[in-house]
């Protein structure tokens, strides 16, 4: 979604960062996105909480919102797939090298 999104708007982005957190993705307010998205994964509250902040302090209520509900339905799907063994597609797993974050063999 994020290349299509960075396509429609004529935006130029570096997928690697999104794998890779030292990598800049070439968004403004990237990395705010980047550190907003890993506390919600990885459920860290404190973490949340930080992000969240800074998230509402340099996109604003409404953008930091819409990232958290996008984040939170990525999850949900990701668990619900992963919980009934569906592996990603085979036209998808080009994407894991594209983020820095490749697939695990068994999904190759």
């Amino acid at each position: 979604m994020l290349r299509a999104s960075a396509r429609h708007h004529h935006e130029d982005i570096n997928l690697l960062g999104v794998g890779r957190p030292h990598v800049d993705v070439g968004l403004s307010g990237g990395h705010v996105l980047s550190a907003l998205v890993e506390a919600a994964v990885l459920r860290d509250g404190d973490e949340m909480e930080r992000a969240r902040t800074q998230a509402i302090e340099v996109l604003g209520s409404g953008a930091t919102a819409r990232a958290v509900q996008v984040t939170g339905n990525f999850e949900m799907m990701n668990r619900l797939l992963d919980a009934v063994g569906v592996g990603p597609p085979d036209g998808m797993l080009a994407i894991g090298d594209a983020i820095g974050v490749p697939l695990p063999d068994r999904h190759r």
